[in-house]
């Protein structure tokens, strides 16, 4: 029974590290005034994007840009201290993670994976 869940546990270990170790920071952590934006790079494989800060009450939004009509999609907007979203594309759409500060004053960043 050990070796069943030891021989279970290493593998789940494994692949929360490898999804950890993907995760990739565009923008920040920084000072953010009001309105200011930063996008990440292109990227097919992007399925996650999220603004972290560090309360909640600061107005931000995430959301995915294609890169044919350049629409947002998955667009979410809240004063959670994490304001992220989620979008996957079944035909490998290229695209870029973009996060907005509304209300600024607060450090964060925005990151994707």
């Amino acid at each position: 029974m050990r070796k069943l869940i030891l021989g279970l546990a290493i593998p789940v270990a494994l692949v929360w590290v490898g999804s950890a170790l993907a995760v990739v920071g565009y923008a920040g952590p920084r000072y953010w005034n009001p309105g200011d934006e930063a996008g990440s790079s292109w990227q097919s494989s992007w399925s996650y994007n999220a603004f972290n800060k560090p309360s909640s009450g600061y107005d931000s939004t995430v959301t995915f840009i294609d890169n044919v009509s350049y629409g947002w999609h998955a667009t979410v907007r809240n004063r959670d201290m994490v304001t992220y979203t989620n979008w996957w594309s079944s035909q490998g759409t290229v695209k870029k993670g973009h996060c907005k500060a509304h209300s600024g004053g607060h450090w964060g960043g925005c990151y994707v994976n």
